[in-house]
């Protein structure tokens, strides 16, 4: 439906046109959701029985894909800059307060059954650039982020462009993490983040 509808929890405030956003509304939680978008055909998909509160979606750019999986429960703030971008999380994922920063036509990407804890940064971009004083060139370039399935990051957590976190893993308290980890299965700690145990796993569950 396009983004102009009265629903409960959920505010609009949209400059573009063809915005349309693709969801059950009647299996859909919203608790004070704002949906901001500077541009024109972006498209939002919510899942069956997601719960959103306190979180701040926004646009600014056209083209533009967010995808929120099913069961999936999220506080925060999304940020997409720029055109034919995305930013997907995937089924029965959860944030306590995160943010996300999807800028410099790179992607976001979090599996499912995830669980962030609070005061998570995810970015794709350092937004700014720091420049090689003898080659007068970038050094810091943006990069897509992709979390797999089954991850957890617990609190204050930072995860940088390029980063890579593979299936099952474990990202300690207060990690930078700045470079791709691509075997499953492990506790990942540190600033800057390095694997610390092999061969965990982890259950929302206090066993």
């Amino acid at each position: 439906m396009i983004l102009q509808e009265t629903i409960k929890g959920l505010t609009f405030n949209i400059y573009g046109k063809n915005n349309n956003l693709d969801a059950n509304i009647d299996k859909v939680t919203f608790r004070q959701t704002e949906i901001k978008i500077t541009g024109s055909n972006n498209k939002i998909t919510i899942g069956d029985e997601a719960q959103l509160q306190n979180l701040l979606i926004h646009i600014r750019g056209s083209n533009n894909e967010i995808h929120i999986g099913a069961e999936s429960h999220l506080i925060g703030h999304m940020l997409l800059k720029g055109k034919r971008q995305s930013i997907k999380i995937g089924d029965r994922t959860t944030f306590k307060n995160v943010y996300l920063l999807s800028q410099e036509n790179k992607n976001i990407e979090i599996g499912s059954d995830c669980m962030l804890s609070y005061d998570i940064a995810i970015r794709t971009t350092d937004a700014h650039s720091v420049i090689n004083l003898e080659t007068n060139e970038r050094t810091n370039h943006a990069d897509h982020v992709k979390i797999g399935n089954h991850v957890w990051i617990a609190a204050n957590c930072l995860i940088s462009k390029g980063v890579t976190i593979s299936d099952d893993c474990i990202i300690g308290a207060r990690s930078v993490v700045t470079k791709p980890f691509t075997e499953p299965h492990c506790t990942i700690a540190g600033s800057p983040a390095k694997v610390i145990k092999r061969g965990t796993s982890w259950t929302r569950e206090r066993l």
